[in-house]
């Protein structure tokens, strides 16, 4: 008995445990107690951030509320540098918006016109236009495509018309003519219109596999179809063939299917004895004040009724002139054709006669 007690002692002095040796009553037998230690307290003294290796690093790795300062630090620097890049960018944009401004101040004068732009800028010819397998004999360094030559890959003057008109007869027809003919407005003054076009302006010619639109319901320059008619009155015309006639110093007469016909026979007979070159339609965007207009080009004169002075005088001022106004030979272009145009009476021939009786 006395050897176990011996040895339980011996434990509790080896382990260092704070303990009792209890005997309960009646009992030989001794049990170890451990004695109650009471809360623990863990105190480390060490700074465990601070006494990390820093020999890869300048200086000591910066706390919590430091961190979170320079995190807000950064944050605003990338900010100021994410907006100095976004001024930048508008800066720039303005810089060519201006650049843009200052080329156009140099370039749409016609005096410091080079071929490139002028009061509307024309459609200029691309690659795409130009069908891939038309020939090179087809290819016209001046208009894009050559004039006045029928090609099945361009144009023939007859085939794929509906690109320019569906053939429909409201171009051409005054439907109930009792309620919808144009009442004439005889106090009305004509008025006439040109652009001053630089004189080495050469519109473009497109073949048929592009449509062609224009910014005005007048045109008198821009690009068209390299077939221009026969010069002559036709059911109807549409504007890219008849720009070609303009182009080849042609005066083109234009009415409302709508308008009085005495005052359409009058202008008709009038244009007919001033100038063989001439196209005669009716045309549906002419305005209900004026429903009669002559074209030149680079000049418009719409009417309201006929003054035969007026007319002559625009005539002779604008029949002719054009790029191509000296081009005598017709046109092929024959599509609606009514009545070719002839030389007037006593013309001899001569186009230079305008307006002679």
């Amino acid at each position: 008995m006395r050897t176990v007690i011996c040895i339980s002692i011996a434990l509790l002095l080896v382990c260092g445990t704070q303990a009792r040796l209890v005997f309960p009553p009646g009992s030989d037998v001794g049990y170890i107690v451990p004695d109650d230690p009471g809360p623990q307290k863990f105190e480390d003294d060490t700074n465990w951030l601070n006494d990390i290796d820093t020999d890869e690093y300048d200086q000591p790795l910066l706390q919590r509320g430091e961190r979170e300062a320079l995190s807000d630090v950064e944050s605003a620097f990338w900010h100021a540098v994410e907006d100095s890049v976004k001024r930048e960018g508008r800066r720039s944009a303005q810089d060519e918006d201006k650049e843009d401004e200052e080329d156009k101040v140099k370039i749409d004068p016609i005096e410091n016109w080079h071929g490139k732009w002028f009061p509307h800028a024309p459609k200029v010819s691309s690659v795409s236009d130009v069908p891939a397998d038309l020939p090179d004999s087809m290819k016209d360094d001046k208009h894009g495509i050559t004039m006045g030559v029928p090609h099945a890959k361009c144009d023939t003057g007859k085939v794929n018309l509906t690109m320019d008109w569906d053939f429909s007869p409201i171009n051409y027809t005054c439907y109930n003519p009792r309620h919808h003919r144009i009442p004439v407005q005889a106090s009305l003054s004509s008025v006439e219109e040109c652009v001053d076009l630089p004189k080495n302006y050469t519109p473009q010619h497109f073949c048929m596999n592009r449509k062609i639109t224009y910014n005005t319901t007048l045109p008198t320059y821009g690009p068209h179809r390299p077939l221009w008619p026969v010069f002559g009155e036709y059911k109807f015309v549409p504007v890219q063939r008849w720009l070609h006639s303009i182009e080849h110093g042609a005066i083109v007469m234009l009415y409302d299917p709508c308008t009085q016909p005495t005052l359409v026979h009058q202008l008709r007979k009038l244009v007919r004895k001033c100038i063989r070159k001439h196209i005669i339609t009716p045309y549906t965007l002419l305005s209900r004040e004026r429903p009669l207009a002559l074209l030149a080009w680079g000049c418009s004169l719409e009417m309201s009724t006929v003054n035969e002075k007026e007319v002559k005088t625009f005539i002779k001022k604008h029949g002719l002139h054009g790029p191509e106004g000296h081009y005598v030979q017709d046109g092929t272009y024959k599509e609606g054709l009514i009545r070719k145009a002839e030389y007037p009476a006593d013309y001899e021939d001569k186009e230079s006669n305008l307006c002679m009786s």
